[in-house]
């Protein structure tokens, strides 16, 4: 999941527990939840959906087991949400221990600012509210933040047409031999043809198209595709077919 997980629990001397996803990354299913499984006693649960690296979403009937089947406050990380299907708001109201988190780094382009926001209930937003920083937020992002929310209509715009362009990719990638894991973020985790993911890397780089490959047993196998412009998966696809050719 999200690397920066782990760091901020070795910061605060926590005990982590990194519970493992299925072999294709989904979550257990809502009946498995219901049986116990995942049922671990942890004082916070971390949930990102959809997930990061593999851009997978998860079923609000299965989230909503999850966070039913743990006594410890649950956060589910939304900041892909803007591409998905489903978003599971519904859940912070439903529950007394659960938050959901947003940011307007990925869809709103403002990951410089570090603007983000938390809905839950009060109780919860009261107490991060006793451990934030006094100047958490800058001036220049708030304002950068609120010229965001009136200019919604560009931005939904814009998330259609990456979430086109996602699943045209992904139809292009499977029908040249890729294996590309349901997405819904801006990005897919695919397993490329032939080659290992590492020497797709370089050959990919060599032909000016950058893409990000992870050396992590679980994804070592998989290139993560950021979904750009038309242009740039223009020039992803013609990158690709060249190296199938060589």
């Amino acid at each position: 999941s999200y690397s920066l997980y782990p760091v901020l629990a070795n910061i605060h001397n926590a005990t982590r527990n990194e519970v493992e996803l299925e072999e294709d990354f989904s979550l257990p299913t809502a009946a498995e939840l219901r049986k116990g499984r995942w049922n671990f006693k942890a004082a916070l649960t971390y949930v990102t959906t959809p997930n990061a690296p593999s851009g997978r979403g998860y079923a609000t009937i299965d989230l909503d087991a999850l966070c039913k089947a743990q006594k410890g406050v649950v956060i589910l990380d939304e900041a892909y949400v803007d591409f998905a299907e489903e978003h599971a708001m519904a859940l912070a109201k439903k529950y007394s221990h659960v938050l959901v988190s947003r940011t307007f780094s990925k869809a709103y382009s403002l990951c410089f600012q570090r603007i983000g926001y938390f809905v839950g209930p009060a109780n919860l937003i009261s107490a991060l509210g006793k451990v934030r920083d006094s100047y958490n937020v800058n001036g220049l992002g708030q304002v950068a933040a609120l010229a965001t929310l009136r200019d919604l209509p560009f931005y939904r715009a814009n998330f259609r047409q990456i979430i086109r362009l996602r699943e045209q990719i992904t139809a292009v990638l499977e029908s040249l031999g890729f294996m590309v894991l349901p997405s819904q973020a801006n990005f897919l985790l695919a397993k490329p043809p032939r080659l290992a993911a590492r020497t797709w890397l370089r050959k990919l780089r060599e032909l000016n198209v950058l893409v990000r490959w992870f050396n992590d047993p679980l994804v070592k196998d998989y290139l993560r595709i950021t979904i750009g412009s038309e242009k740039e998966m223009g020039a992803l696809m013609r990158a690709v077919r060249v190296i199938l050719k060589r």
